[in-house]
Parts: C-alpha cells; sequence; structure tokens
C-alpha cells in the first residue's frame, strides 16, 4: 500500500509538472485570446461554453486565473479560428447559449483534479468532437501551479465543495431556460456528466435542501445525469444520489483498479463511489456500470486523449456516445452492451 500511495504521489507530481511545462506555458496561453466587450462571434462549428467561478485578470497573458470568486459566476463563448481560441465574455448564460450551433445535444461537463483554463478547454473540445455534442463546461480551479501534490489534492476537493452553490445557480439557470422555451433548450437532450473530483460538486449540492427544487412541474428536466469514476466516498452515497429527481436516467461508472482512487482511497481512508459499489449499498434510482475490465488501470475512460496510448473499444464509444447524446439506456440495451464488450459488466 505504501508503494501504491507514492506512485499515487508521483502522478500528482507529473499532473502538476504538466500544467507548468504544457497548459500553463506562454506558448499555450497565446493560442487564448480574451476578446473586448464590442467583439463578436464569428459562430463558427468549433465553439464551447464555459460557465466559471474563477477570477478574471483581463490585461493578463493568463487571463484566468487558478483560485475560485465565490461571488460571482463568468460565462464565455469560445470559438477557434485559425488556432487560435477566441473568448468572449457574454453577461447571461442565455447569450453565451445562443451562439452553439443549433439543434446539437448539450452536455454539461465539470472535471475532477489537476486542470486549469487552457486544459479544460482541451477536453471540452475533445467531447465536442468526439461525440457531436454542445459542451457547457463548468470551470472550476482544481489545481494550483505553485502547489506541492499533496497540497493540490485537498485544495482541489475544497474548491470542488465551494463550487457546489454556484453549479447550483447553473442547473437554476437551465431549469428556467427549459421552462421558458428559450430556442437553445428545444429540440435537444441536455445531460450533466462529472468525472472524478467533479462529482464532489454534485454530492456537496445533494446534501443541501435541494431535493425537489429544480423538478420542472414534477418531471426531471435533465436526460441523463452520468457519475463517472467518482472520487468521492461510495459509503452511504446511496442517500445523496436517491435525492436526484432532476434527471431522467442516472449512471454511475465504477472500476476498482482505477489507479488514482486507489490513491485517493489511500489518502482518505474511505473506498471511493468510482472503485467499487458494494449491492447492498446503492441506489435505488441508478444503474451502476462496471468497466473494470475494459478499462484496466484507466482513471478517464470516456474518451481518447492523444496523449494516452488507451483507446476506448468500440463498445465503450457506442455507449458513451448515447448517453452523452441524452438517449436512455433500457435493461435490454445494457445486457446487449454487456454481449458486445464481454469485458464490460452492467447490472441496475
Amino acid at each position: 500500500m505504501k508503494r501504491l500511495l507514492t506512485g499515487f504521489l508521483l502522478a500528482l507530481a507529473c499532473s502538476v509538472q504538466a500544467q507548468r511545462s504544457n497548459y500553463n506555458s506562454q506558448a499555450n496561453w497565446q493560442r487564448f485570446s480574451l476578446q473586448s466587450d464590442h467583439a463578436t462571434p464569428a459562430r463558427g462549428d468549433t465553439s464551447l461554453v464555459f460557465v466559471s467561478n474563477r477570477f478574471i485578470h483581463p490585461d493578463s497573458l493568463r487571463f484566468v486565473d487558478e483560485f475560485i470568486d465565490t461571488s460571482s459566476l463568468k460565462f464565455f463563448f469560445l470559438e477557434k479560428q485559425n488556432g487560435t481560441w477566441k473568448v468572449f465574455q457574454e453577461p447571461t448564460l442565455r447569450e453565451a447559449m445562443q451562439h452553439l450551433p443549433h439543434h446539437r445535444d448539450i452536455v454539461v461537463y465539470a472535471e475532477g483534479m489537476g486542470k486549469i483554463f487552457t486544459n479544460n478547454v482541451e477536453r471540452a473540445q475533445l467531447m465536442r468532437a468526439q461525440y457531436g455534442v454542445n459542451v457547457v463546461m463548468f470551470d472550476y480551479a482544481s489545481i494550483n501551479s505553485t502547489y506541492k501534490p499533496s497540497k493540490n489534492f485537498k485544495f482541489a476537493r475544497q474548491n470542488a465543495k465551494l463550487s457546489a452553490g454556484q453549479y447550483r445557480q447553473l442547473l437554476g439557470m437551465i431549469k428556467a431556460a427549459r421552462e421558458a422555451g428559450e430556442p437553445w433548450t428545444e429540440g435537444v437532450s441536455i445531460s450533466t456528466f462529472y468525472h472524478s473530483m467533479g462529482n464532489i460538486i454534485l454530492e456537496q449540492m445533494m446534501k443541501g435542501d435541494v431535493a425537489n427544487e429544480f423538478a420542472a412541474d414534477g418531471k426531471p428536466y435533465v436526460d441523463n445525469l452520468i457519475i463517472n469514476a467518482a472520487c468521492v466516498p461510495m459509503k452511504r452515497h446511496a442517500r445523496w444520489v436517491e435525492k436526484i429527481h432532476f434527471a431522467k436516467h442516472i449512471y454511475i461508472h465504477y472500476n476498482k483498479r482505477d489507479l488514482q482512487l486507489k490513491g485517493a482511497h489511500l489518502l482518505t481512508m474511505k473506498r471511493q463511489l468510482g472503485e467499487k459499489v458494494t449491492r447492498r449499498q446503492r441506489a435505488a434510482n441508478a444503474h451502476y456500470v462496471n468497466f473494470l475490465e475494459v478499462a484496466r488501470w484507466q482513471h478517464s475512460y470516456f474518451m481518447n486523449f492523444p496523449y494516452n496510448e488507451y483507446r476506448l473499444n468500440p463498445a465503450m464509444v457506442a455507449y458513451f456516445g448515447r448517453l452523452f447524446n441524452g438517449q436512455g439506456v433500457t435493461a435490454g440495451e445494457l445486457t446487449a452492451l454487456q454481449a458486445s464488450a464481454p469485458a464490460a459488466t452492467v447490472s441496475n
């Protein structure tokens, strides 16, 4: 176990180093340009929406900070032109969303530890490109490039907890938009995806008094809610998961070989939800999907990353494609998934 913890801390150190040498480099930040208030997007196909609670420094090259601002949310529309990301700050979510391509399903994406702004842009763009969806990234500070690994672990967990109230505001905005029939919500599915420590945001929010707050006329307004490789305690998770009434379907993905979650288990002395789930502790309103064999020791097994040799098999790509495009997965379809990828086992 000591060797495993050492390996985990080394992985954290490598993550911090990656932020310093790649995503946080001057050359990489020069690929991002914060536009003036009067600039108008061209509405190209390569575009994203970011909802961020970071501090903003308009006159700095690194104009998005590594600390959170719990007093306000910022809304950005990003589009890529000739290798440069143009970043437009918008006053509201509605004004940011109206620039995205119409009639595309939407994924509201909350990432885990180790992501500065530029890193989150890359991940959001990969999801957009691989699954053909509009991505709304909830962007919070989950690493500080000057901190040591152990401090960053605590920093990321605390920031995820502190961000829960603002994420709740974002969901409230989406709920209101759907109730009002705003054009960007019509004819599309909206799903929410939480990866790793991003699930701390959901857990913290649901432990508050929100059991029925987000149900629109008693009907769910989120199609699929996906809890992926969750870096939150497995024990008693059903208590807060069963409070989720605003989503039609809930999927919980786990993998007991997940190396990063094993490290989190050792640091917190608690089994993580994304590791292994005992049958007697499962939430009655969720589907549980075991990616043990197909994911091996991987932690981010929902997309293909250019710097990782690991690749999703076709059944996994099809499965995540259905989830991100808001399609329900019936018991029969879950059985078909198991048959098409024998290494992945699925249960309700």
